[in-house]
């Protein structure tokens, strides 16, 4: 399966528009549509009588998963389209609408940020990280993004421990996605929650 990368961050600024359309009709074609196959094979399992409640939860959470790809996908054929893009705040409440929406969970993002279109990418799967370990670790209840002008800020009231731990490597991907593109991570967490602080 052939997936999304910088590469098609940097084909997005630099390739004529044929180029831009032939990138965007491979994507709907491909990743877009095995992408949707995916998740209506899973809805399928997951509304299945023989389905546990045990087995059903974690199914549900891959398929959220899966619509937050779908939706990213969606936005990169938008751009390769049309040179435009959403704004990096609209397309963040978008995947944090769907990763939260079965949760009980509430979230707030104020302000706005700029983000650079070979950045973005990385960017955002680096904060969908964050918001899952959040929601399945931190036992929170409101989650609070900040964005200043090169500053993304996630607050959450949960239990802390937001720690890289051995044959874990969740903390390490998102250490790995922010270094290539140069920004970095700072994360304070206690055991009233935790603030990570994103630097670009």
């Amino acid at each position: 399966m052939w997936c999304p990368s910088n590469l098609l961050a940097r084909l997005m600024n630099s390739s004529p528009n044929t180029e831009r359309t032939r990138l965007a009709r491979e994507l709907h074609d491909g990743l877009a549509q095995e992408l949707a196959s995916l998740g209506y094979r899973l809805d399928q399992i997951i509304g299945s009588n023989n389905l546990d409640n045990i087995n059903r939860t974690p199914l549900r959470q891959i398929r959220f998963s899966i619509s937050g790809l779908i939706n990213q996908v969606r936005d990169e054929i938008f751009e390769l389209r049309t040179n435009e893009s959403k704004s990096f705040k609209a397309q963040l409440d978008q995947q944090l609408s769907t990763i939260l929406s079965h949760s009980k969970i509430t979230y707030e993002i104020h302000g706005e940020i700029e983000v650079k279109s070979n950045q973005r990418f990385e960017l955002m799967r680096a904060v969908r990280e964050l918001i899952f370990n959040a929601m399945r670790h931190a036992d929170c209840s409101v989650i609070q993004i900040k964005l200043t002008s090169n500053q993304i800020e996630i607050e959450d009231n949960g239990i802390g421990g937001v720690i890289e731990k051995q044959n874990s490597y969740g903390l390490l991907g998102v250490r790995e996605r922010l270094a290539e593109i140069g920004a970095l991570i700072d994360i304070k967490s206690q055991s009233t929650g935790s603030t990570i602080l994103i630097s670009l």
